[in-house]
């Protein structure tokens, strides 16, 4: 009997736990293929995943932090001399409240990150 050379000579290994291997398993069936390797190269070849760079982001976190740093040291100017305009220390309190809190919504926003390049499909 003759033996059928394989097309598909490079092999990949994949190690997992048991948990990981059960939500492998069902989705394998969920997605009706009837080996990992069906699967699998299906996924790999064709499946989409995302990956985002928050560098910006970061950056605008960082000077935020320095804002906020220097009110600090105008606090403890006032708190030492006691010569500030009250209102305006509260006023720019407020706004540093508020740019933390868009750079805190920004980072949970997928569309605001821009996408890296490390997503894209290579062609064959």
């Amino acid at each position: 009997m003759e033996q059928k050379k394989r097309k598909r000579y490079v092999e990949f290994k994949l190690r997992t736990t048991a948990n990981e291997a059960n939500k492998l398993r069902r989705r394998i069936s969920a997605a009706g293929k009837k080996t990992f390797q069906a699967y699998a190269l299906n996924m790999l070849l064709n499946g989409k995943i995302e990956t985002y760079d928050y560098s910006e982001l970061q950056q605008l976190r960082v000077e935020v932090n320095r804002i906020g740093q220097n009110i600090n040291q105008l606090v403890r100017y006032v708190n030492t001399f006691q010569d500030f305009d009250q209102e305006l220390f509260l006023a720019l309190q407020e706004e540093v409240k508020e740019l933390q809190q868009l750079i805190v919504q920004e980072f949970k926003k997928k569309e605001v990150a821009k996408p890296d390049g490390r997503n894209q499909s290579l062609s064959d």
